[in-house]
């Protein structure tokens, strides 16, 4: 019995010795600041998809030459160098895969860094990354790696229009701004330039949905954006190309054209 007493007791003071905190990440953010020297436009598709009754979209580039007017959407990038020709040469089959696929999977062309800015996202993250876990029943200890893309430059004006087609009943060549919301910041990270203060991040819940509101946050640049139609349009099919023009608070205006294609019902 006095052995039975005495085990018990080691055991007990054993399982006190014993790390309680309970699951643990390893966060590793990989940031890549790059200033804003080009600007691009690219039609896509959402593809809705559900699972265990959650919704779930994914954004597409534009495979066909022909999209239905439910599935489209645009993306806009913003990047330090020529990332359509960049994936013209070393990826021409981008356009099958996801729109992040854009940006190329490795260091390269990076600009100076602000570190105050990697500080605010990297804790934001980290309060997301701890939120999630502790949500989770099947958390356990996790190294995670994240390709942190941010834009070190200010923009002032961004305008959407269709290069020679009516669209959204506006002639062309007129901004079609107010026609589109957007949908998605890829990463979700919003900082006002001025300030160097991070506004909307991973553990925001809503994003600004339209271009003049998320200017009126001074905003730098955004890797990339996804934005889809708010208005029903007219006279389909259509052949469009949809022009970007963004402008940097250093007075650089960037262009960039997309393809033709078709919007259907």
């Amino acid at each position: 019995m006095k052995n039975y007493v005495f085990l018990l007791i080691f055991i007990m003071l054993l399982d006190s010795c014993r790390d309680k905190s309970g699951p643990t990440q390893d966060v590793n953010l990989d940031f890549r600041p790059r200033k804003v020297t080009n600007a691009f436009i690219t039609p896509g598709k959402q593809r809705i998809s559900y699972f265990q009754g959650n919704k779930q979209i994914d954004y597409l580039n534009l495979d066909e030459n022909s999209v239905i007017e439910d599935e489209f959407l645009i993306s806009i990038l913003s990047s330090n160098y020529d990332l359509r020709l960049y994936y013209t040469q070393i990826n021409p089959d981008f356009v099958n895969r996801p729109m992040t696929i854009f940006f190329p999977p490795y260091r390269e062309n990076l600009d100076d860094p602000i570190p105050e800015v990697e500080q605010q996202i990297r804790s934001d993250f980290e309060k997301h990354l701890n939120q999630n876990v502790s949500s989770s029943s099947s958390a356990g200890d996790k190294s995670v790696l994240v390709e942190e893309e941010y834009r070190t430059t200010q923009i002032k004006a961004l305008n959407i229009s269709a290069l020679n087609t009516p669209l959204f009943g506006k002639p062309a060549g007129e901004s079609l701004n107010d026609c589109f919301d957007i949908v998605k910041f890829d990463p979700p990270v919003i900082v006002s330039a001025p300030t160097q203060r991070l506004v909307f991040g991973y553990t925001s819940k809503e994003y600004p949905a339209s271009i003049d509101e998320w200017l009126n946050l001074y905003p730098f640049g955004q890797a990339s954006m996804y934005l889809a139609p708010n208005k029903k349009m007219e006279g389909l099919p259509l052949d469009v190309q949809l022009v970007v023009e963004m402008e940097t608070d250093e007075g650089l205006v960037l262009r960039d054209t997309t393809r033709m294609f078709t919007i259907t019902e």
